[in-house]
């Protein structure tokens, strides 16, 4: 059978298995290339892009495990990822299947609106070349993402099956995310914030919480270490959904905002004025990803740590010091 569907980009082949079995085409399609709308890649499926056992399918064809499908992906509007060999991955662990990483603050995951400048997935495809047909041109292997300016625990795909594999186990929520956050104010000891978050309905760059269109979003926290003097916390989180900004979000929306957030914080009141030491040191929004724990495509349990980055090390040693002060 001849494809109708004119692109210069290869096709790409899934094998469906059990996690996707009753999904629709198109849901499965929005998860993997997450850049392009679900109506684009709709009109894509509609003009023979998406084959199912070499049958043309629809966009709300219901996926069975087993079927083949073979997907021509839309040529990218975007400008072509090229390799970055100049920012050097920070590995934790390797195997055939997936590359966990421990990423920088201050390096964007992928290339997307309004970002610009070095990101992740060009080193990633530097370091990997072959990763350049596990998923969007764009994000190689990419099953999730941090904000720019938070550090720590990534897991990267090899291959398509390992890539549909985390995909699902994100997306049905069998992954535990564990972050420490440096925050503002003087939250509860512990507690859980359960409540929606959407993006903000005028300022298109924010997400906010409490809208009654906004995602389920659920944060537990517990207090590790507070510093009176300076007004600030150390706070662990651990995080039962994976909404956008939802840390940053849920901490500012008790009162208590990530250090240094541009977005969603405010500076402290006087702190780097009366201690002037931790003007140099606020330079990101304090949120480490610090521990993540992700099913393997083999079945065993993987447990991914990233150390605290050295600004965390940093304020951690000046907020004691200033407790000691007398």
């Amino acid at each position: 059978m001849t494809n109708s569907h004119t692109c210069h980009v290869p096709p790409v082949t899934h094998v469906i298995n059990e996690s996707f079995s009753g999904q629709r085409l198109d849901t499965f399609l929005a998860r993997l290339y997450p850049e392009l709308s679900r109506s684009f890649l709709a009109k894509t499926v509609r003009t023979g892009g998406a084959l199912i056992n070499g049958r043309p399918a629809k966009p709300s064809t219901e996926l069975r495990c087993g079927q083949i499908l073979t997907f021509f992906p839309p040529e990218s509007p975007k400008p072509e990822l090229k390799p970055d060999p100049t920012i050097l991955l920070d590995i934790i662990y390797e195997d055939s299947d997936l590359l966990a990483l421990n990423k920088p603050a201050g390096l964007t995951v992928h290339p997307g609106a309004g970002a610009s400048g070095p990101t992740l997935a060009a080193a990633i495809l530097a370091a990997r070349p072959n990763l350049t047909v596990v998923g969007p041109q764009t994000r190689p292997g990419l099953v999730h993402r941090l904000d720019k300016n938070t550090s720590g625990v990534l897991v990267v795909a090899k291959n398509i099956s390992a890539m549909e594999f985390l995909s699902s186990a994100f997306a049905e929520r069998r992954v535990e995310k564990r972050y420490l956050a440096f925050v503002t104010g003087s939250p509860p000891d512990r507690g859980c914030i359960n409540s929606p978050i959407g993006r903000h309905p005028t300022l298109r760059h924010k997400m906010k919480e409490g809208l009654p269109q906004g995602k389920p979003a659920v944060t537990v926290f517990k207090v590790l270490k507070r510093f009176l003097k300076t007004n600030l916390a150390l706070v662990h989180l651990k995080l039962l959904t994976g909404r956008t900004h939802q840390a940053r979000v849920h901490l500012a929306s008790i009162g208590t905002p990530v250090l240094a957030d541009p977005i969603y914080g405010r500076p402290p009141k006087n702190l780097t004025h009366l201690h002037p030491n931790l003007a140099p040191l606020l330079t990101r929004q304090f949120l480490h990803a610090r521990r993540l724990v992700v099913p393997h495509p083999e079945g065993k349990r993987m447990i991914f740590r990233a150390p605290w980055p050295d600004d965390f090390l940093a304020l951690l040693s000046e907020l004691i010091k200033i407790e000691s002060e007398i």
